[in-house]
């Protein structure tokens, strides 16, 4: 039996790195260590007393010193043969080479080969986490043998676990060791026999199986996974991970990873033959994932990404590594760039899978855009630029199922910039044409081909004010940012036009002043408005932010016309005003809040609010709450609090409560408790999430109530295995909602 634990973290390819001892410093050997040449051929000893034997035998005895190139023997007495090259020293022998200091009672060296041995051994790394035991332990150049020995990569004077075996051979350069009938012992208490093992002792990968994962829920029953990693080369490599679930069946998952001087990117596959919860006829289960980038030249890239489920309810019952569980689309995308002097252009086929019981979107098969690479001057104060763009595109289940548009926009720009004072005006004229096929059945008043032409007029100015303040006694800065915007778009008729990459963006504070409350160019907002707004931050003396907060609001200075048929979802006739704060009020404390608000009708249509304590990784805290008027044409309301703090000396207590205010329920919740000293951990989590049913319609997505309660365990021993994620706040990080860190304010 092979069993292998290296270290793989998920971070890119060639760049993985072992996690180091927390408790680990690294030893510091005598300063007659740190002088040694490791290119002197001599062997120089010293000591209190000295006999010679026909000058061939030499004995010394008291303080003796023998050095070698790069390695260093300190005893209290030892003889040596000139002819023989051989070392002989009994005592309290302490030896040190590059790798290791060992410690012993007696020694035996061949300067010849280079090799030495110890008897009765306590040896210790130097640069890296490592230590145990030997019977005997034999040294050269590029390996440590032991013979009945211990190894753990635990502090001194704690075994909390070791490996013992009757033959471990370290390969010091190599990075890797090996050991021949081993026993695992945690606490002295044997728990694993390995007749073969081999381990890492500093960031090297290997190939071998990774540490398992155990959880149990009620959707999947008890699950294992126990991965295997294979090192295929030095810039790819593939891990395979059986995965059986006692409620679903057995499944496999896999990831490849490549990265080249030209390229990289990894590829995802998951594959469940048969699922015991659902009929027979259901069919396999699978989930296959590529990314990709490729930067042929320096103006030249490529890039995709796509992802694919066998069924809508894939990620919420079986989950993935690769996407949350509540995603309701998936991306699907590729792009081909090139950044040229005058002209950058890109190639891009985009579409999504919807995933559930809901409107499929449109793909974009291809899109084509052209702009220009920098500005032309037309005069010394008049900018030029100019984009097209080709677009089609397709949604077979819908009334239009086929589109083509062409957008062509010159823009003359009069730009005036100075890092005190900005005022630019802007005119545009934006011409849209639309192909569009529709379907018989359809009664609206898409037409088979339409044209549109609005112009655009911005004029933008901004102030950058500032003065030196006292903050609660401190030396600071304060600006005041003022700035104004004139926006003119006429109003067009666009209910000839289909909605195919349409939707309305955020009206949050830095939104106020966009050009186009739209993304995408299918509706084009008409506009006579007037934008204001105010940013204020305080500095400290070190050019760290301590405040700051913007207010802004949109003046119509004509009501804006209500389209035809238009979703509400879509309107952009409000007179928004927005705000947003951010405050590093105390030490490690933090605040932050941004609401969106509809002036005419005296609504709030969106708000967040987050208060955060963050004195480390281990002692963390947030009570968040967000809201939304309209999400998918619900309202959305939750209240959130979680953190993590030390209950006791290595224990560590972490937890996450998230509610939904509006229905009254629960939606998230999870409970762990970790356990960590300096070369173990072990973590217990018990979660309790809202199941997300994505069959049901969205007017009754509400009252779906059914919950999830699962639990995992996970157990490391550190420098032994793989620690990457077992940081605390990654077990927030794992629910319906991700922990975000709060706004770690800096200039």
């Amino acid at each position: 039996m092979v069993f292998f634990l290296p270290v793989v973290t998920a971070s890119s390819l060639l760049y993985a790195q072992a996690e180091p001892a927390v408790c680990y410093l690294p030893l510091q050997p005598p300063a007659a260590f740190t002088a040694l040449d490791s290119t002197d051929p001599a062997v120089r000893i010293t000591s209190d007393q000295v006999s010679l034997t026909d000058n061939q035998q030499a004995n010394f005895d008291g303080n003796v010193q023998i050095s070698y190139r790069d390695t260093l023997l300190l005893a209290p007495k030892a003889n040596f043969s000139s002819a023989s090259q051989l070392m002989h020293a009994e005592g309290g022998i302490n030896y040190f080479n590059q790798a290791l200091q060992v410690s012993g009672s007696v020694f035996s060296a061949n300067l010849q080969q280079n090799q030495a041995r110890l008897d009765d051994a306590s040896y210790r790394f130097l640069a890296q986490a490592g230590r145990g035991y030997a019977a005997a332990l034999t040294a050269t150049e590029q390996e440590v043998m032991l013979d009945d020995a211990l190894f753990t990569t635990c502090p001194q004077q704690d075994n909390s676990w070791a490996l013992h075996a009757s033959e471990i051979n370290i390969e010091t350069d190599a990075g890797w060791g090996e050991a021949r009938h081993a026993v695992f012992k945690i606490k002295d208490i044997p728990v694993l026999y390995l007749p073969y093992i081999t381990f890492p002792v500093n960031e090297e990968r290997r190939s071998g199986v990774l540490l398992p994962k155990f959880g149990s829920s009620q959707k999947l029953g008890v699950d294992v996974e126990l991965p295997y990693y294979l090192n295929l080369a030095e810039n790819y490599d593939l891990t395979l991970t059986p995965r059986y679930m006692s409620k679903r069946g057995a499944q496999l998952k896999s990831e490849f990873r490549y990265l080249t001087e030209q390229h990289q990117g990894n590829l995802q596959l998951e594959y469940l033959n048969s699922d015991n919860e659902k009929p027979d006829n259901f069919g396999a289960r699978y989930l296959g994932h590529l990314s990709h980038l490729s930067d042929f030249t320096p103006q030249l890239r490529g890039y995709i990404d796509f992802t694919d489920v066998s069924d809508d309810a894939y990620l919420s019952e079986l989950g993935s590594d690769y996407s949350n569980q509540s995603d309701t689309q998936l991306l699907r995308e590729a792009a081909l760039s090139y950044y040229g002097e005058q002209v950058h252009s890109q190639l891009r086929l985009q579409g999504f899978e919807i995933l559930g019981n809901y409107n499929k979107a449109y793909s974009a098969l291809p899109e084509l855009s052209l702009s220009s690479a920098k500005p032309l001057k037309l005069l010394p104060w008049v900018d030029f630029s100019w984009q097209a763009q080709y677009a089609h595109f397709r949604n077979n289940t819908a009334s239009i199922t086929d589109a083509d548009r062409v957008h062509i926009e010159p823009t003359v720009t009069l730009p005036f910039i100075t890092p005190a004072f900005e005022l630019t005006a802007e005119t545009s004229l934006l011409y849209t044409y639309y192909q569009q096929d529709v379907t018989q059945q359809s009664n609206s008043t898409i037409a088979d081909s339409v044209s549109r032409t609005v112009p655009k007029l911005r004029i933008y100015s901004r102030l950058n004010l500032e003065r030196e303040y006292d903050w609660f006694g401190e030396d600071a800065l304060q600006t005041f940012e003022p700035q104004i915007q004139y926006l003119y778009i006429p109003y067009r008729d666009q209910s000839m036009i289909g909605q195919y990459d349409s939707v309305r963006l955020q009206d949050d504070y830095h939104g106020l002043f966009r050009v186009n409350r739209y993304s995408g160019l299918d509706r084009i907002n008409e506009a006579n408005q007037l934008t204001v707004g105010w940013t204020s931050r305080f500095y400290d003396n070190v050019d760290n932010e301590l405040f700051r907060f913007s207010l802004g609001q949109i003046f119509f200075l004509a009501n804006p016309t209500v389209q035809p048929d238009e979703p509400d979802d879509l309107s952009s006739t409000e007179s928004m005003l927005a705000s947003e704060l951010i405050w590093h009020w105390f030490e490690k404390w933090y605040f932050s809040s941004a609401l969106q608000y509809d002036i005419d009708n005296d609504k709030l249509m969106k708000s967040s609010a987050s208060l955060d304590y963050r004195a480390s990784d281990k002692s963390l805290f947030q009570l968040n709450h967000r809201y939304s008027r309209a999400v998918s044409g619900l309202e959305i309301q939750q209240l959130g609090v979680l953190g993590t703090t030390a209950i006791a000396d290595n224990w560590q207590l972490v937890g996450s409560y998230y509610r939904d205010v509006t229905n009254h329920r629960m939606i998230d919740a999870s409970l762990g408790l970790q356990y960590e000293s300096c070369c173990w951990a072990v973590r217990l989590v018990a979660k309790r999430q809202l199941l997300t049913d994505l069959e049901l319609p969205l007017d009754r997505f509400n009252q779906a109530s059914q919950l999830d309660t699962s639990i995992g365990i996970q157990f490391v021993l550190k420098g032994f295995g793989d620690r990457a994620g077992f940081g605390v706040t990654d077990m927030l990080s794992n629910g319906i909602f991700s922990y975000r860190r709060p706004y770690l304010l800096t200039n």
